[in-house]
């Protein structure tokens, strides 16, 4: 490493394998390591999915919260001590609301590069008059303590900075990039998942990727594959991920009676090898921002059918293979269209990279624009 790098510090409730951790994973792996010094605070004393790659790529991890505590004033104090003692030119915020605390701790500090990231359209609460107070508050802070304003869509910087933030040259979109070429390794090889769990190599194979939690709406999934077995009974469904929903899921497999075409894979840090095993991505989101996931299956080419509740017109990479329905359709019409996607021409993957390098998807892209970002801490 150089002498003296450009520091920023990520803050994330936890290093897990979400979206927003992922795309920075990504970027950590792809930027000038020489260059930029990332470290990492999180607000869990939990180990997370990608806590041992951050430290064998250099940075370290600091922990906000007392064990088995939420105690704001101590969130605070920590990373006011972090700040203090750490002198980074950078603080990159990725806790949505919450990002209205930590960035004033950072201008507090003469941190001079100072980012909200949004990586949603929505932070899932209930509209209480408390929670409608927060986010005033929080968005009038985030709004006076941070130097740029990034989302991963307009959707979900809106969301976050209100209607208005295109009137503030502070406000960009940073498109979720992904590593191509992890993706142009894999073959398309249908059979090796299959071989894992065990199924024949003619059988569909319908993928879902995404953290048991209420925004993913797996009861509707369910729902909806249970409907797509009694037309198509050797059909089989893959879920990967885990979360504080998945006991409740894996109980209603059960309940209907599917629990033998359903696959509970948990975390995997294999995800283009089994997108690319997979005949459709099902994905009925109640709410996203731009979802990494569906940009990394179409690099897979595999039709994806999700809900109108994501901006089908940010996520489609050109390549016909986003389908979307309204979450209030008939779950017959669900049906329908899986059906339909089982016989659609699928592209070569030469031309849905090229697609998506033209879109701006790729890791390249949000890495330039990174860097660029952090390099102005110096200027």
């Amino acid at each position: 490493m150089s002498y003296n790098p450009i520091k920023v510090l990520h803050v994330f409730g936890g290093m897990n394998r979400g979206g927003a951790e992922t795309l920075i994973m990504n970027v950590y792996r792809n930027i000038n390591r020489e260059k930029f010094h990332f470290d990492f605070a999180v607000g869990t004393m939990e180990k997370c999915d990608y806590d041992d790659e951050i430290i064998s790529l250099g940075g370290n991890i600091y922990h906000l919260s007392e064990k088995g505590g939420h105690d704001v004033r101590i969130y605070y104090n920590n990373l006011n001590q972090l700040l203090r003692s750490n002198k980074y030119d950078v603080i990159h915020s990725h806790i949505h609301y919450f990002s209205g605390v930590t960035l004033l701790i950072g201008r507090i500090n003469k941190v001079p590069i100072r980012i909200a990231h949004s990586h949603s359209t929505s932070d899932g609460k209930s509209d209480s008059w408390k929670r409608i107070l927060y986010r005033w508050i929080m968005r009038k802070s985030i709004l006076c303590n941070a130097t740029h304003l990034v989302g991963c869509s307009k959707e979900a910087c809106e969301a976050l900075y209100g209607p208005n933030c295109w009137n503030d040259v502070r406000t960009q979109v940073i498109a979720n990039g992904i590593d191509l070429s992890v993706f142009e390794k894999v073959c398309n090889d249908k059979n090796s998942l299959r071989e894992e769990i065990d199924l024949p190599k003619d059988v569909p194979l319908i993928i879902h990727v995404g953290r048991f939690a209420k925004p993913k709406n797996h009861v509707f999934l369910i729902e909806i594959f249970n409907e797509f077995l009694k037309e198509c009974s050797n059909a089989h469904l893959v879920l990967v991920g885990d979360g504080p929903l998945k006991d409740e899921i894996v109980h209603l497999a059960v309940e209907k009676g599917i629990e033998s075409n359903i696959h509970f894979l948990g975390v995997r840090s294999d995800i283009p090898k089994i997108l690319s095993a997979g005949d459709i991505f099902l994905f009925p989101s109640l709410y996203e921002g731009i979802p990494l996931v569906l940009v990394e299956a179409q690099a897979a080419c595999l039709p994806c059918l999700v809900s109108e509740a994501i901006n089908k017109k940010e996520v489609d990479m050109g390549l016909g293979l986003i389908y979307s329905l309204s979450l209030k359709d008939n779950i017959s019409l669900w049906v329908k269209q899986l059906k339909r996607l089982l016989l659609i021409r699928r592209p070569s993957k030469d031309e849905a990279h090229k697609k998506i390098r033209e879109r701006g998807y790729s890791i390249d892209s949000a890495v330039q624009k990174l860097s660029h970002i952090y390099a102005s801490a110096r200027n």
